[in-house]
């Protein structure tokens, strides 16, 4: 009973209603907000911000897809960046032309993951496009002008919190201070 009862916590899928907001960047994990910072993009070679976010072992593990847009394309990485074992980057390019990237890095102890979008896939804001188990952190990379509406320490849930919206204005401020 207790196996059983550690193995529904741990495997939950929650439902999730997607908020509607034009633009959105939507949380593809739930977790604790680790670091928002201006940086370069290792897989498309741009300037970029990048929210990572840490699952806990009892957070639900469900990723959902952070917007509307077409896979572009999908890495696999052995080669020990950032302290991971692995690691695995899927580009979303919007129907408005954003770039983002997520990336979803793992050590040994949780090396696991199972996605279902794949390369030339179109994937909707907040579907479930996978599964990381155990725990992991995970990289969003963000174009330089997303407006951030979420501060470091922020717990936010896989498909409905909101890390932010894309900015299609000339001149906007690129992280959000609060």
């Amino acid at each position: 009973v207790l196996l059983t009862s550690l193995g529904l916590i741990l495997f939950r899928d929650p439902k999730c209603e997607v908020p509607s907001v034009p633009l959105a960047i939507l949380s593809p994990a739930s977790g604790k907000i680790l670091s928002i910072e201006q940086t370069e993009d290792p897989w498309l070679s741009r300037p970029a911000i990048r929210v990572r976010i840490k699952i806990s072992p009892w957070d639900a593990h469900t990723l959902r897809c952070p917007a509307e847009g077409k896979v572009m394309n999908q890495w696999s990485s052995s080669d020990k960046k950032e302290d991971f074992d692995r690691q695995y980057a899927y580009w979303l390019q919007t129907d408005e032309g954003d770039d983002l990237l997520l990336a979803l890095g793992m050590n040994s102890a949780a090396k696991f993951t199972r996605m279902t979008i794949r390369s030339g896939e179109r994937a909707g804001q907040g579907q479930r496009c996978g599964f990381l188990y155990f725990a992991g952190i995970i990289d969003l990379y963000l174009p330089e002008n997303s407006r951030i509406s979420i501060e470091v320490g922020d717990l936010v849930n896989s498909g409905t919190g909101i890390l932010g919206q894309f900015a299609h204005m000339h001149g906007a401020s690129a992280l959000v201070e609060k």
